[in-house]
């Protein structure tokens, strides 16, 4: 199946005079990428999914495929397959002919569209479902016989509109597992739109973050995650602490309300310059008691409330004036209580520096 390269330069939508929904969004997708949009609702995502797939006009800027404008092009010929939440799958046709459907729109004969559409359904694990109609289908499974749908035709492009929302959080996992699989061995460009954090982190080669019709930061999930560019990327991408900060002396040295000045590590900032520092609270250690010796990289907490999930707990602390989140596999077989006076701790790798926003 060709992979195709998607280029969005100054992509802008906006409804008569009100506040844009997509704000000079510029883009550039590789061949064969999974690319994840990511943001809340409202955030352009999806409305920009939308004028990739032809079924939304642009107010401006241009979108290409392998350099081939396709901005005013009508949806139909833009050979583009689209999965949506809803499946939209035809109840009175066999899943065999719910796949082939398209094929049927572009004029192929019966035989050849059966072939292909059997090969699909195997492809995406549905093999001997062909006879079947929908209703007599799973939710994980109709969702299979959309993706078989978007994929029998040899699309450019595969867009993918929260195709799992629907599904409960078991079979959710499940299919994240098996678009990937899919993904890899048909090599197809995919671009997928969530607000969920995990979907992204799991199944993308890279993440754009939307907020406010614009995108914050483009990155794999582990840049995303651990060296986010703004703050609105860093609270909502996982859990964090985001503290206030400002250098002095050098660009090397911070001082914090509360925590006093600490090293970090060198950047681009200087004395003067008003950051914000982000710790991850899985990067925090705790242990029980009180600090004996003075350090830059820890600090007394007393906890205030446990959160368990099981396989972890989140601690949410106070130290001093301030609220720390801390997440703790277990501390060392020793029960934690409300009201426990411990020690936090982390190391100076663990801090990232971002430019104050």
């Amino acid at each position: 199946m060709p992979a195709r390269s998607l280029s969005l330069r100054n992509l802008v939508k906006h409804y008569g005079g009100l506040q844009r929904a997509v704000d000079d969004v510029s883009l550039d997708v590789a061949p064969g990428e999974f690319i994840t949009f990511l943001g809340p609702s409202g955030s352009g995502k999806t409305t920009t999914l939308m004028m990739i797939a032809g079924f939304q006009e642009p107010s401006g800027g241009s979108i290409n495929i392998d350099g081939r404008a396709i901005g005013h092009v009508p949806p139909y010929e833009r050979n583009i397959g689209v999965v949506f939440q809803n499946y939209a799958l035809f109840p009175h046709m066999s899943v065999a002919n719910n796949v082939a459907f398209p094929l049927k729109m572009r004029g192929e004969a019966k035989k050849e569209r059966h072939v292909k559409s059997l090969e699909a359904l195997e492809r995406v694990g549905l093999g001997g479902f062909g006879d079947r109609y929908p209703g007599e289908l799973s939710g994980g499974q109709q969702q299979r016989v959309a993706l078989a749908r978007a994929l029998v035709f040899q699309p450019d492009l595969i867009l993918l509109d929260e195709p799992l929302g629907a599904l409960d959080k078991n079979l959710r996992e499940h299919m994240q597992i098996e678009l990937k699989r899919i993904h890899r061995e048909v090599g197809v460009t995919m671009i997928y739109v969530t607000h969920d954090q995990t979907e992204a982190m799991t199944m993308s080669d890279r993440i754009a973050v939307f907020n406010s019709g614009k995108i914050e930061q483009v990155g794999t999930p582990l840049e995303v995650y651990f060296r986010p560019k703004t703050r609105f990327v860093a609270s909502f991408v996982g859990d964090s602490n985001l503290i206030d900060a400002e250098f002095v002396k050098d660009d090397r040295t911070v001082r914090v309300l509360g925590f006093g000045e600490f090293a970090v590590n060198p950047g681009h900032s200087k004395r003067g310059d008003r950051v914000n520092l982000l710790i991850r609270p899985e990067m925090i250690r705790l242990r029980p008691g009180k600090r004996q010796n003075p350090s830059a990289h820890a600090c007394d907490v007393t906890v205030e409330s446990i959160v368990n999930y099981g396989d972890n707990l989140l601690v949410i602390g106070r130290a001093g004036e301030r609220s720390l989140r801390i997440r703790v596999p277990s501390l060392d077989g020793k029960p934690l209580q409300e009201g426990m006076r411990c020690v936090a701790e982390w190391d100076q790798d663990s801090i990232h520096v971002m430019a104050e926003r």
